[in-house]
């Protein structure tokens, strides 16, 4: 089964009679891959997004129409190496837990097998290395390979991390985060499309904020829907936003279009000659870890289109390393790479002010 432009994101259901709803109505419009994990929705042993695909996909023909995916991580979400939390999938570095893991995906989700499995979380070499440990998780998943098919991997590392995963030559689908205003891991696209590795596009309305616009939200997946060998991931979490997406793919010319004209229309709605960052991603790496122009995305909102909730998305999402601006020495290592020779020794301070400022009140 050939993987949908639009993939179905199982992150954000409110409950499990809407998550039911929307799953068979994503999978009625032709999306025909379902990412989720241990951790969503998580409220109890019964009811998660797992339970929720489950009990979705296990009626009339949905499971025949539908690849489903699970995943675990040896890490804790973040950049570090975690402790073993089985209910949500984290710390995972034995291949005991591993099949306790598996397994538990498998009774939740009431499935025989996987179509894709994950290492989940994935951002550092460190974490790699520890996965692929003797007697580690890739020994567990291994001992399983009756039950699964297509071995992927989700980060939110840089350019040059993630194609060091790739050539390891063990990942043949990628998740990363990418959007319109985030394009920071784009250096990834062309080896993937020269290897025949699917990218799915996790976070393509940088984590729902861009939909508050409706131009933006309509921008945000005409461009990725542009881009050959991407497949963005939304986060359903009605019937609506299925059918929207629906339209939008619909909508779109049968070749995707130009992805260099919907960058255009964004950067025009942004209003302004400043020099500004366009999250080319060549700034990189930083040595703090910070994906300085993942953060500038949601300073550029946040400054010329007066997009508060940019600012109180970006507080939110200060979970993720690469977003943490504020461990920034500004040491200029980032001004000395940038292609457009940027005033980032301006841009910086005046970021840090901006996005933390309800932090700092």
């Amino acid at each position: 089964m050939k993987m949908s432009k639009i993939v179905i994101g199982a992150m954000r259901f409110k409950n499990r009679k809407s998550a039911i709803e929307t799953i068979r109505a994503a999978i009625d419009s032709g999306f025909n891959y379902i990412d989720t994990s241990p951790a969503y929705c998580y409220q109890t042993e019964d009811e998660n997004s797992e339970c929720w695909v489950g009990d979705a996909v296990n009626f009339k023909d949905y499971r025949q129409r539908v690849m489903i995916s699970a995943k675990c991580t040896v890490g804790n979400g973040g950049m570090q190496l975690g402790e073993f939390i089985k209910s949500e999938g984290f710390g995972v570095r034995t291949e005991k837990k591993f099949v306790q893991m598996f397994n538990q995906s498998l009774r939740r989700q009431k499935l025989s097998c996987f179509d894709y499995y994950h290492l989940w979380t994935t951002h550092t070499m460190e974490q790699l290395n520890e996965a692929f440990k003797p007697g580690g998780w890739y020994d567990g998943l291994m001992s399983q390979s009756s039950k699964w098919k297509i071995l992927g991997i989700t980060s939110h590392a840089d350019t040059s991390t993630l194609l060091e995963f790739l050539k390891t030559g063990k990942f043949k689908v990628i998740t990363i985060p990418l959007n319109v205003i985030n394009r920071t891991r784009a250096g990834v696209l062309d080896y993937c499309a020269e290897n025949g590795i699917p990218v799915i596009a996790m976070n393509p309305l940088a984590g729902g904020f861009l939909a508050s616009n409706e131009k933006l939200k309509e921008l945000s997946l005409r461009y990725l829907i542009s881009l050959k060998n991407v497949h963005p991931l939304i986060g359903f979490s009605s019937v609506e936003e299925v059918n929207y997406a629906k339209h939008i793919l619909d909508t779109t010319p049968v070749d995707g279009g130009n992805p260099k004209k919907y960058i255009t229309e964004v950067e025009s709605l942004l209003d302004t000659n400043d020099p500004r960052c366009s999250s080319c991603g060549y700034c990189a790496p930083c040595p703090k870890g910070i994906n300085l122009g993942a953060c500038l995305s949601y300073y550029n909102l946040y400054k010329y289109m007066r997009m508060e909730n940019a600012r109180e998305a970006f507080i939110e999402k200060q979970w993720e390393d690469g977003l943490r601006l504020d461990r920034c020495k500004e040491c200029m290592m980032c001004a000395k790479r940038c292609p457009n020779s940027l005033p980032l020794s301006k841009i910086i301070p005046d970021a840090k002010r901006s996005l933390y400022a309800l932090v700092n009140k």
